[in-house]
């Protein structure tokens, strides 16, 4: 993700300095142009940075089976998957080198720039005759003269008085307009973006302009002509980027622009083709996310909101206790029950009663379904055996946590004589290919979790996600399964659920015969998410949530 962020600040870069090249360079509104350069730069990086949520609300007819599907355009750490196990980690490994050696590269060019001030300060000190306020005077050897340097000027003792005077008042205005911020600026973007050529040339553009507004302060009190010859006497070679240099080849721009007639006020209008260009890279590289909020009507038309089933925990301790005593009188006067039965009422760590209650309609829908063709789903444990895919906090295995995830969203189906098949119970390294489900199956979920690819960075999504393929040829009908999943698990309020799909090119969802999606479970690179979707009584509730959703695009 850094290296698509870089890519774009470099596309911005490239952009913004074109428009100076062709529009604004040849005239003479020095300061406009200084304004144009430093603030393009810095909204050069900001601009890829910025993220832009657009939100959509679709009101659906619960008798209507149409359903409306929005895409989330937000990038994902989820690649596809190979039986190749050794292709995966180099890819992974290629993509990390890569990154490992821009930062180092970076971090050179910055210790570059540190070492290049350092240098400067100690030559100083060595060639220092003397000083006077902020000028220093050093002998004629030395490397470092007539120049700027910070908010010191460094003039050559030997100059002749006028010409000392004249350097002096050249260099006083890079101080006193502090063009050694712009400079510094330049040359940490040059240290981030040291691939990017367009970013030395955004530096020789800085220097120029500098150099065209000390020479119009300088010129307004001097003669053009013997200032000009000053310039190529004292003109000098200089490739050192942290010192503003009185004479620098080349000199003609420099000279050119001293004796142009400056630009009349009415072509500042110029400046305004700057909006458009600024609003094209506003529209082409920002980053976009759209988010769909499905809200379901009756036939009568009035909406009808998603209410959250609290847990017990979440119940008033009156409301809760006279729950349990009702649970604990239905124990005893069924004396006759099974103790099986009774080991499966936990109201600690599964539904509560008003979820019980729904599973039992919805048991008879199953049945009734069942009359008909079976229905049946088939739930993959990502991942697994030698291939362990992300390690979360703690050193926890994404395998282990699919696979869970997989066996107790089978154990509340059986509860409700919903038919699950999965395509691995135990630890087993399973291809690709091998648990692409039987057509006669009504859908297929396989569930993964998020885990960031690089450690000490904070996830920025934590919640669950649903997957499909656009290129499958049932992208209707997975469609309308994940938006039917996605519509149940809104329902947890305690836990963020993207309200859009994810278009992403995977294997199992591209070449499935049957409706298929992919559940990725949070973020197990996150302590706190790790924490909530570790824990039992959230993942039956999940699973619950998940059945539900099922449950409803069977019916449709």
């Amino acid at each position: 993700m850094m290296l698509i962020y870089l890519l774009k600040v470099s596309a911005c870069t490239a952009t913004f300095l074109a428009t100076y090249q062709f529009l604004l360079a040849k005239l003479t509104f020095f300061k406009l142009n200084r304004a144009y350069l430093i603030v393009t730069l810095i909204i050069s990086f900001i601009i890829p940075a910025l993220t832009i949520e657009s939100t959509q609300e679709v009101f659906v007819n619960k008798n209507l089976s149409q359903l409306n599907v929005a895409y989330s355009t937000d990038t994902s750490f989820e690649e596809n998957i190979n039986n190749n196990l050794g292709n995966i980690s180099n890819q992974y490994n290629w993509m990390q080198m890569m990154e490992y050696c821009y930062c180092a590269v970076s971090l050179l060019f910055l210790l570059k720039y540190l070492l290049a001030i350092g240098y400067i300060k100690y030559s100083l000190h060595k060639r220092k005759i003397s000083q006077s306020g902020s000028v220093i005077l050093v002998n004629k050897v030395s490397q470092f003269k007539n120049c700027s340097f910070f908010n010191k000027i460094v003039v050559d003792a030997s100059l002749p008085e006028e010409e000392k005077k004249l350097v002096i008042k050249h260099e006083m205005v890079h101080v006193a307009q502090m063009h050694s911020v712009d400079k510094g600026l330049v040359n940490v973007a040059i240290c981030i973006l040291w691939f990017n050529p367009i970013i030395y040339f955004w530096r020789l553009a800085v220097e120029a302009n500098h150099e065209f507004l000390a020479d119009e302060e300088t010129t307004s009190t001097t003669d053009k002509k013997l200032y000009a010859s000053l310039l190529l006497n004292l003109a000098k070679p200089s490739n050192n980027f942290a010192t503003h240099n009185f004479s620098k080849l080349p000199l003609k721009k420099r000279i050119t622009m001293m004796f142009k007639k400056p630009n009349t006020p009415e072509k500042r209008i110029v400046y305004l083709a700057i909006i458009p260009i600024m609003s094209l890279c506003f529209m082409a590289f920002i980053n976009k996310k759209e988010v769909i909020i499905e809200k379901q009507i009756q036939s009568n038309g009035s909406a009808v909101e998603n209410r959250i089933i609290p847990t017990k925990e979440q119940l008033p301790n009156s409301l809760s206790d006279k729950k349990l005593e009702s649970s604990t009188r239905l124990v005893k006067a069924k004396s006759d029950v099974n103790i099986n039965q009774l080991a499966a009422i936990d109201m600690d760590n599964t539904l509560n009663i008003n979820e019980h209650q729904n599973s039992l309609s919805i048991n008879t829908d199953i049945k009734a379904l069942q009359i008909g063709k079976e229905i049946i789903l088939i739930v993959d444990a990502g991942h697994g055996g030698r291939d362990g895919a992300s390690e979360g906090v703690g050193g926890v295995k994404e395998k282990d946590l699919n696979l869970r995830v997989a066996q107790i969203l089978k154990e509340e189906a059986d509860k409700r004589n919903i038919k699950v098949v999965l395509t691995r119970n135990n630890d087993t390294m399973l291809g690709l290919r091998e648990r692409l489900p039987n057509e006669n199956a009504t859908a297929f979920i396989s569930i993964h979790h998020n885990s960031m690819p690089k450690a000490n960075i904070k996830p920025n999504f934590e919640g669950i996600e649903i997957f499909v393929t656009k290129t499958n040829p049932n992208i209707l009908l997975a469609e309308k399964f994940g938006i039917s999943l996605l519509s149940s698990l809104n329902q947890l309020g305690d836990v963020e659920v993207r309200d859009s799909l994810k278009n992403a090119n995977l294997l199992l969802t591209r070449e499935s015969k049957i409706p298929a999606v992919i559940i990725e479970m949070g973020n197990i690179s996150s302590e706190k998410s790790l924490s909530y979707f570790n824990n039992e009584r959230n993942l039956r509730r999940i699973c619950n949530l998940i059945l539900d959703g099922f449950v409803k695009f069977s019916k449709s």
